[in-house]
C-alpha cells in the first residue's frame, strides 16, 4: 500500500503545505489546494489538489482531481488521479479514472473503472476526454 504520510509529506520540498479538514468540519462548495489535503470531516462538492488523503472519518461527495489519492474513508462521485490507494476501510462509489490502482482486501468499491494511459505516464487531469475505456 502507499504510505499516505510519505505521499503527503515530500522529503525534498518543505514548502509543500498540508491542509486538514478535521472531523468536526463540513464544507459545501469547491475546495482547491496547490498542496496536500487531508479530509477527516465532510466535503459536499469538488476537490482539486496535489495529494489527497481521505481519513477513516472523512466523507466526500463530489468530483475529486488529484495526482495522488489515499482513501480510508468514504468517497461518492468521480475520482481522477494518477495514483490511487484504497485501504480496507475505504468506501468508493462512482467513477474512477486512474493510472495506478491499489486496493486493500476489505475495501468497499462500487464503480466504473477507467485505466488511462495519460494518467499512467503523466498527470493530465484537465484533458481526459480521449481516454480508452477498459
Amino acid at each position: 500500500m502507499l504510505n499516505p504520510v510519505k505521499t503527503l509529506m515530500s522529503d525534498d520540498d518543505s514548502s509543500n503545505s498540508v491542509s486538514v479538514i478535521s472531523d468536526e468540519i463540513t464544507i459545501s462548495g469547491t475546495v482547491s489546494s496547490s498542496g496536500n489535503l487531508v479530509v477527516n470531516g465532510n466535503v459536499e462538492g469538488d476537490i482539486t489538489c496535489e495529494s489527497l488523503k481521505i481519513g477513516q472519518t472523512g466523507n466526500v461527495n463530489g468530483t475529486v482531481k488529484a495526482e495522488f489519492c489515499f482513501l480510508a474513508g468514504k468517497l461518492e462521485g468521480k475520482l481522477t488521479a494518477r495514483q490511487v490507494s484504497i485501504s480496507s476501510t475505504g468506501d468508493l462509489n462512482g467513477r474512477l479514472s486512474y493510472g495506478k490502482l491499489e486496493v486493500e482486501n476489505g475495501a468497499n468499491i462500487a464503480l466504473k473503472l477507467r485505466k488511462t494511459k495519460q494518467l499512467s505516464e503523466n498527470l493530465s487531469i484537465e484533458n481526459t476526454s480521449s481516454e480508452e475505456e477498459q
